[in-house]
């Protein structure tokens, strides 16, 4: 019994540790960079969703003409989701 709540003790660390580790460098990394582990990837009209493991990256998305009547792709918003429900941290210009 010891053994196996050591085990989970264990893995259980190892998973914060992971989670925490990309929550940092998510916000610190340029915009629009993915999970180190990217289980699902969503695209809609106004957002795109990385799916991490146990957790997600919304990045919210306008598209922007440019001179020669190009839309360019500006990211203004983004947010760090645990589970899909608790708000870690997020941003909006």
């Amino acid at each position: 019994m010891k053994k196996m709540l050591a085990v989970i003790s264990v893995l259980l660390a190892v998973y914060i540790s992971f989670v925490t580790f990309d929550c940092i460098r998510l916000k610190t990394a340029p915009t629009g960079t993915k999970p180190v582990i990217t289980v699902n990837e969503t695209e809609k009209e106004n957002r795109v969703k990385y799916m991490g493991l146990g957790y997600s990256v919304n990045y919210y998305t306008d598209s922007i003409p440019d001179e020669n009547g190009n839309e360019t792709k500006n990211i203004y918003g983004a947010e760090f989701m645990l589970f899909d429900r608790v708000l870690i941290w997020g941003w909006v210009e």
